[in-house]
């Protein structure tokens, strides 16, 4: 957790530096010389436009959501490998873990004999597989990869992923914000499938827009975090003691 924590503060900084540098720009761009405005002059060649203020900041900001978007993988991938690296160090097997993580290392354990191209031999294969596991004792094994939906995390996945490890997300949080987390989701997703352009994407979004959704997104990171860091703290992971 402590590695998490280090590189997720570099990461929130490295946006939080980003975002001051494009506030930076904005007011430049107000700045004029005799010969006009300064990005103007620097954009154009020889009567030809290269590039336009305008079309500059916008790439700058489809490269900031996709930055913050990056940061909410991460750091929800991060979270979900400190629980298994708990569960693996702790040397827990099958009946020594919750109820919710049972249910999901059984789902993740069958998750590739659901293959449509998988047959009946790799389901009973792979079933035999989980009941040895489980007779044996031996200690359980999950990947946040063969969990977590790739590329489109938003606010409703990431609270139904913790709820399927016995972490509840309280959503009446005013951090919690699954419209502002959708949206960043669906930008990145745009931007990385090619459906639209990194000058259009974000062109409707103020600058001051994204910041305010990035504070937004850190305070609700934070409070993942926390949730996260009590469960393993209280080795929630573990079967209740009846």
């Amino acid at each position: 957790m402590t590695e998490f924590l280090g590189l997720y503060n570099n990461r929130r900084s490295e946006i939080e530096k980003f975002i001051e540098v494009m506030k930076f720009l904005e007011i430049k761009e107000m700045t004029l010389t005799d010969e006009g405005n300064l990005f103007d002059q620097f954009f154009h060649a020889e009567d030809e436009i290269m590039l336009s203020y305008q079309d500059l900041i916008n790439i700058m900001k489809s490269n900031l959501s996709l930055m913050i978007y990056n940061l909410i993988e991460f750091s929800v991938t991060n979270l979900i490998e400190c629980i298994y690296t708990k569960i693996k160090a702790d040397e827990l097997s099958y009946i020594e873990i919750n109820d919710q993580l049972k249910k999901l290392w059984t789902e993740a354990s069958l998750k590739y004999s659901k293959d449509p191209n998988a047959n009946h031999t790799t389901f009973v294969k792979k079933s035999e597989e989980i009941i040895e596991k489980i007779i044996s004792k031996s200690t359980i094994t999950l990947r946040a990869r063969d969990i977590l939906p790739g590329g489109n995390l938003d606010g409703v996945s990431i609270s139904e992923t913790m709820k399927k490890h016995g972490i509840t997300i309280n959503q009446s949080s005013a951090n919690y914000r699954p419209d502002i987390l959708s949206n960043i989701k669906n930008k990145r997703n745009d931007l990385a499938h090619g459906s639209v352009s990194f000058v259009e994407a974000l062109r409707n979004s103020s600058i001051s827009d994204i910041e305010t959704n990035a504070n937004i997104v850190f305070l609700f990171l934070n409070e993942l975090i926390e949730n996260v860091t009590k469960y393993i703290e209280k080795k929630s992971y573990k079967k209740a003691l009846t």
